[in-house]
């Protein structure tokens, strides 16, 4: 199992935490980075640090490309919207036009609507304590040290604030995310005396 984030200190419980908002506020949560191996080793493969940041997943209209019912995207020329495929279908060669209503476009045999206002990697504050949250920077990453050793947790507080007061969600597709930095996995031997 490699490096990634849990739900629970124990790391039991792979994170795949998922944003809903009905208006604005903060959603403040604690997940666990670490691998539950205690051979792993994971260290920078070319920064000094390994750091977790916020990352941006959301992927842009493309022509000509099928879409499942529930795939998140913005426009190619982002407008600061995100829209939800609410029809399943392939895209035409044209781009629709992007209302701000509730059907928004349609392009080919695909049909959209927009969720709301996009969520961006700034909304998303990181620290590794409760109260580092109040002076984080949104969209900065955080610094985890120079090589993390497997079998143990270092607890991550992660505040999403949402400004508007759309209802708004990512929930069928992912739209931010965090990740780390290049890295690089490696085992130890353990041996018992």
């Amino acid at each position: 199992m490699a490096f990634m984030l849990y739900t629970d200190k124990k790391m039991r419980n792979p994170a795949n935490t998922r944003l809903i908002f009905n208006g604005v506020g903060n959603l403040d949560v604690v997940l666990y980075f670490g691998s539950s191996q205690s051979d792993e080793v994971l260290s920078p493969e070319t920064d000094a640090q390994i750091i977790l940041k916020p990352v941006n997943l959301i992927k842009k209209w493309q022509p000509n490309k099928y879409y499942d019912y529930g795939n998140i995207i913005e426009p190619s020329n982002p407008n600061g919207y995100i829209y939800q495929c609410i029809t399943p279908g392939r895209t035409g060669s044209e781009e629709p036009r992007w209302w701000v209503d509730y059907i928004s476009g349609v392009s080919g045999s695909a049909w959209f609507k927009v969720l709301g206002e996009a969520f961006r990697h700034t909304d998303i504050k990181i620290s590794l304590t409760q109260a580092g949250l109040d002076s984080a920077v949104g969209g900065e990453g955080i610094e985890l040290g120079d090589q993390l050793q497997g079998g143990r947790a270092i607890p991550i507080y992660m505040r999403v604030v949402n400004k508007s007061y759309s209802l708004r969600n990512d929930f069928t597709d992912a739209c931010r995310g965090l990740a780390t930095n290049s890295t690089i996995t490696t085992t130890t031997d353990i041996y018992a005396d």
